[in-house]
């Protein structure tokens, strides 16, 4: 019976240790559902795979006391408007050729949204140094200006070039825009840029001035180079005539009497 009593004894102090070793080497244990852990040691230094909710490790090293530091944070959802406004190239040079008073001006408005990829936390604490949720958040509303300003940029060359302004307006968006975002940002995710166009000149019109401005250079250059054409045909000719005069007057002046000759001559006609 004691010995029953012993062994039973010793299961219960097993399973209270066991218990304990696995509670102070669970990673997720002060990671809250909703955050994100990045574990720092001083035997092993960062670990390179952030905490996650929903995935569980066990790490033996936490067991050490004073050993194991976890900094949490919670990742946002970053929110940027876009605005630009503009005229499409040459709107107000076509406009005026056509003898119109057609506004070829437009006003651009986006909602830009994204958020950082969990799995870039480990890079930032590494290589921003970020410490903490408040270093997050900084470097959060810095990387929103940053992409913000970007967007803006590549969206007005895009206005510049006519297929990327049709798909515009087809769909409210350009993928090519949010390609670029994600590839100058590649830590980020969840990326969203709905476009709107409050004001928007009616793009078959614009083409319609624009082929009447190529027309109208076209007979100007062709106009121009008949123009051209005659000019050099005129002066060549007065070139070729000034070269024979040159000539008569040298022989003239090397063979006089060819002059009382050509008297002679014109006084017989």
């Amino acid at each position: 019976m004691k010995t029953l009593k012993k062994f039973l004894w010793t299961l219960l102090i097993l399973a209270v240790l066991g218990g304990v070793v696995f509670f102070f080497g669970w990673a997720q244990l002060t990671v809250p559902a909703d955050a994100y852990g990045v574990m720092i040691s001083k035997t092993h230094g960062l670990d390179h795979t952030p905490i996650m909710a929903g995935e569980f490790r066990w790490v033996w090293y936490k067991l050490i006391p004073s050993n194991v530091e976890i900094q949490i944070f919670r990742l946002k959802n970053m929110f940027r408007p876009v605005r630009t406004d503009g005229t499409l190239p040459s709107g107000a040079e076509y406009a005026a050729l056509a003898g119109s008073t057609a506004d070829f001006s437009y006003q651009i408005e986006a909602a830009l949204s994204f958020s950082i990829k969990p799995e870039s936390l480990i890079d930032l604490v590494s290589s921003k140094h970020i410490n903490g949720q408040d270093g997050l958040d900084a470097f959060e509303e810095t990387l929103a200006d940053e992409i913000q300003a970007f967007a803006l940029q590549r969206l007005r060359v895009y206005l510049d070039n006519e297929p990327k302004v049709e798909e515009l307006l087809a769909s409210g968006s350009i993928a090519q825009l949010n390609y670029d975002i994600q590839r100058a940002f590649s830590n980020i995710e969840s990326l969203s840029l709905i476009i709107h166009t409050p004001r928007f000149p009616d793009i078959k019109l614009y083409q319609e001035f624009r082929s009447l401005h190529q027309e109208y250079i076209a007979q100007q250059r062709n106009y121009l180079h008949t123009e051209a054409g005659t000019k050099a045909e005129t002066q060549m000719s007065s070139n070729i005539r000034f070269d024979e005069l040159a000539r008569i007057g040298e022989l003239l002046t090397t063979y006089p009497i060819l002059l009382e000759y050509l008297q002679l001559e014109a006084a017989l006609k």
